[in-house]
């Protein structure tokens, strides 16, 4: 089930100790990892972990008249595989090899990719034919707009579709990503340091932590198996 990014966002104050702050005032203090950047980090990991498991998406096929062929998903990411509902059957893959002959008037139940598009290897009847297209998706982004002083001010798109078991790791990723400003801010002015009893101009503490979170990362998603993509045929 997804949640929304305001969950997300609170379990983040943990890995970034960035909860929000008042002063005496109790006007709200500046975030040392404004939202916009959380959002951006997070987008950034989902692009990442779609790569050890993509999300699971169904929809119907629309094929484009006489042309045996079709548009996939913006999401697109793999293929699970093609069920034609009429005929009670999944469509296979080609496999065609160097050296095969492709015959234009092929009248086989099978298909292939290229290029954002499914083509068909046989003419099928575009207005009876129902068409499921079974495939891994990306993860939606985050979507946002900021007000005038460059803050969140509404969520275009604020559901969250990364698995549960993922989040501990995505919390680890995403604060790689931003803290990656602030140690390219410490290595740049340590390098005008001199060498003293505290380090040298190579000891760079947010770079270290960086170095963490990033092996924090690669431990706990090492913990699941990788989705299995394997195309039904």
């Amino acid at each position: 089930m997804a949640v929304t990014w305001t969950e997300v966002n609170s379990k983040l104050d943990q890995f970034l100790d960035d909860a929000p702050r008042y002063n005496a005032a109790g006007d709200l203090i500046t975030p040392l990892f404004v939202e916009v950047l959380r959002i951006e980090s997070w987008n950034w990991a989902q692009r990442i972990l779609v790569h050890h498991t993509p999300r699971a998406r169904t929809t119907p096929l629309t094929l484009q008249a006489s042309e045996r062929e079709a548009i996939l998903p913006d999401d697109f990411f793999a293929l699970q595989g093609l069920y034609d509902a009429d005929n009670e059957r999944w469509w296979r893959p080609v496999d065609w090899e160097p050296g095969d002959v492709r015959y234009a008037d092929d009248d086989s139940e099978r298909y292939w990719i290229f290029a954002g598009r499914l083509y068909l290897e046989k003419d099928v009847d575009v207005d009876s034919t129902d068409f499921t297209l079974y495939y891994w998706a990306y993860y939606p982004d985050v979507e946002y707009t900021v007000d005038d002083d460059g803050n969140v001010d509404t969520y275009k798109q604020d559901r969250v579709y990364t698995p549960r078991w993922a989040e501990p790791a995505m919390g680890h990723l995403t604060t790689v990503h931003c803290m990656m400003p602030k140690e390219v801010f410490a290595s740049d002015i340590n390098q005008y340091k001199i060498r003293v009893d505290s380090g040298n101009p190579m000891h760079n503490p947010r770079q270290q932590s960086v170095l963490h979170h990033l092996d924090m990362w690669n431990r706990l998603i090492g913990l699941f198996p990788p989705a299995r993509l394997e195309t039904v045929s």
